[in-house]
């Protein structure tokens, strides 16, 4: 006679039986309709007419006004500082939802792991002081040429990811607030000189051209450290990997790869499967 595994602790993922999946026709009606939507796409912009570009004329007639003369940063940090909101934002809330999948099991900082490897030691002290001053170069030039705060950022925040790989740096986790008011000064100091200019203007976001360059160079320049701490915590900031579970080694789960059959408390209104018989 056939016995059911050990009980497991009840999960989301070990309950599926199937019952909530949707009828099939449901399936190929949305491969349908989505198939017919991107040729309907794909034909309207074929046959959209041709026209002049205005968007680069309308940049350099108003790049003197920007406060800046890089017609990219302009249009990131004035035209269209919106964007670049928003996609601060969204980094925020990245490193928020990571944080939040494990902030009550994790310590206020990660254990410091050194290792013995001379060559990456090494790298890692020639590479950072190299890749910090770069960094600020290409914050400062973002203004006038190929630059600004989300390379700088990125560029720092692999140093940072160096250092800690290498066990010379203990990264603390989004646990500790001085973490937590880094990533969000990038988006708050955005948003208040938005409505900090709005007495000269009488709109958010729109600079005086006067006061234009010095607050576009001190956002980039939050913003540079923000975007590194916020990429440095999502490879640090991982949530913990639990520790197996024991009564996981009598199952075998050969045939049954959602674990349906590991639940043992049953679900309102669904008949229970029966257990696998054991193999001979």
């Amino acid at each position: 006679m056939s016995t059911r595994p050990n009980p497991l602790p009840r999960r989301p993922l070990l309950h599926d039986d199937g019952s909530g999946d949707p009828p099939r026709w449901t399936r190929v009606v949305l491969g349908v309709t989505s198939a017919l939507a991107a040729l309907v796409l794909g034909a309207l912009l074929l046959a959209a007419p041709d026209r002049a570009p205005l968007l680069p004329e309308l940049v350099q007639a108003n790049l003197d006004a920007s406060g800046v003369s890089n017609p990219v940063t302009a249009v990131l940090l004035n035209f269209r500082s919106y964007d670049t909101l928003l996609e601060v934002v969204v980094l925020m809330v990245a490193m928020v939802s990571v944080w939040s999948m494990d902030r009550r099991s994790r310590e206020l900082t990660r254990e410091e792991r050194r290792l013995d490897d001379p060559v990456l030691e090494a790298l890692a002290r020639i590479v950072v002081p190299l890749a910090a001053v770069t960094a600020v170069y290409l914050t400062w030039a973002g203004a006038s040429a190929t630059g600004g705060a989300f390379q700088a950022g990125a560029l720092l925040a692999g140093a940072g990811v160096l250092l800690a790989a290498a066990g010379l740096m203990r990264p603390p986790t989004a646990a500790w607030a001085p973490v937590r008011l880094t990533v969000a000064s990038g988006v708050y100091l955005f948003v208040a000189v938005g409505f900090g200019v709005m007495p000269w203007t009488g709109t958010f976001l729109q600079y005086p051209e006067r006061m234009a360059y010095p607050l576009i160079l001190g956002i980039e320049a939050v913003l540079t450290v923000s975007i590194a701490v916020v990429l440095v915590e999502l490879f640090v900031d991982v949530p913990a990997v639990p520790d197996p579970d024991p009564r996981l080694d009598g199952v075998d789960p050969t045939g049954d790869p959602l674990g349906r059959l590991f639940d043992p408390e049953p679900v309102a209104g669904v008949e229970p499967l029966p257990a696998p018989e054991p193999p001979a």
